[in-house]
């Protein structure tokens, strides 16, 4: 079969809370892909994250509702919590948690989704499913025989960390459907065929053969001069340090600095007061390339899109997991600096941004990461893959 005419269908993990890592990493797959001369699809929820993808079809996909709650009582409760910092105070010791509270884990979730995702594949009639941490795309891509690709991390490998005491919803719809149990859900993640980490082994040191190191999928761009810099970017996404907070903090670190702030989040409205500047969004290549801190809660994307533009992090991963790997991951390369929660004040994130921002060592690890993550292969690595079968 030609390459033009292979049809790849994409389907990332959904999510009512602010997670923008899966919908990303699809985002951009499906562009580098179709420029490729694929055929893409994707199956994407339409939950907070979601944002069209100009001339790319989306099959419908169900949104869970997390802790599997009634969706009257989930809309309303949840984004509350979000912006109070109330779920920041849940420890999230595995990915199985994080799978759990989005409502992934759910039963009747799983059921309906798996068959969401089951009448995509028959409509689309994909030569490979691309799973972005969803295991009902895994599920969904079994149950139809069709090639199963994978987005996979260190931190979520079931080897890493898991919870089998939450695979109880999990293991009745497998029962249900003459599929074999399991100890976790993280153990779907073997039934891919392929695997693809953005990363490279000195973060993320997976050893399995069906696994693929491509570091960044994003393109590689001209920094400007480290003595243009002179921008401080923050995003905390969710579930570590309140909204609120987090604009009173930083606020307080940097107002009438000689730093131009940038605060991205969702549950903050727009507001610019002197050099302090609070958007829903922002365009983080562009900031990126002008900064010389980034602010950020340790997720994946945010902390490879710190190292690709060569800027220091200082990192609050709080009680989740994943993110309190990278961080320390980052501090060990000694290009940045983890900050427990009950440590984040203005006092401190000033100290810590001064002792970042002052030292060339740092930035000079910082920016050796990035081009590694740079120099993996990116969009070619899995292209690669994908026309070897």
């Amino acid at each position: 079969m030609m390459n033009k005419k292979r049809r790849i269908l994409f389907v990332p993990m959904s999510a009512m809370a602010e997670t923008s890592g899966p919908s990303t990493r699809c985002r951009l797959l499906t562009q580098g892909l179709r420029s490729a001369g694929f055929d893409v699809a994707t199956c994407m929820a339409e939950d907070v994250n979601y944002k069209p993808i100009e001339g790319i079809q989306n099959f419908f996909l169900d949104i869970p509702m997390p802790f599997g709650l009634p969706a009257p009582i989930a809309s309303r409760t949840f984004p509350i919590a979000q912006k109070l910092g109330i779920t920041a105070r849940k420890q999230v010791d595995s990915f199985d948690q994080v799978l759990f509270m989005t409502g992934n884990l759910d039963y009747s979730y799983i059921k309906k989704s798996v068959a969401s995702v089951r009448r995509a594949i028959r409509e689309y009639h994909p030569d490979i499913v691309y799973s972005e941490f969803n295991i009902s795309a895994m599920i969904a891509a079994k149950r139809e025989g069709v090639p199963l690709f994978s987005t996979v991390s260190y931190p979520t490998q079931h080897g890493y960390a898991n919870n089998p005491g939450l695979a109880s919803d999990l293991n009745r719809y497998l029962n249900e459907e003459g599929l074999s149990r399991v100890d976790s859900a993280l153990q779907l993640f073997d039934l891919a065929d392929k695997a693809f980490c953005p990363s490279i082994p000195e973060l993320e040191p997976i050893k399995k053969d069906n696994v693929y190191f491509c570091g960044t999928i994003k393109k590689k761009k001209e920094l400007v001069s480290a003595g243009n810099r002179d921008k401080i970017v923050v995003y905390m996404g969710n579930g570590t340090i309140s909204a609120k907070r987090v604009r009173k903090v930083i606020s307080e670190a940097f107002a009438g600095s000689s730093y131009k702030v940038y605060i991205a989040s969702s549950y903050l409205a727009k507001e610019d007061v002197g050099n302090i500047h609070i958007a829903p969004r922002w365009n983080f290549d562009e900031l990126l390339d002008e900064a010389l801190l980034f602010i950020n809660h340790g997720g994946q994307n945010s902390v490879v899109d710190g190292l690709i533009h060569g800027v220091p992090q200082i990192m609050i991963p709080g009680k989740v997991f994943e993110r309190k790997y990278n961080a320390e991951c980052i501090e060990k390369n000694n290009a940045g600096l983890l900050v427990p929660s009950k440590d984040f004040s203005s006092d401190v994130i000033r100290s810590y941004a001064e002792r970042l921002i002052s030292s060339e060592l740092i930035r000079n690890n910082a920016a050796w990461l990035g081009e590694k993550l740079l120099a993996a292969g990116g969009m070619e690595t899995i292209i690669r893959e994908i026309r070897n079968g």
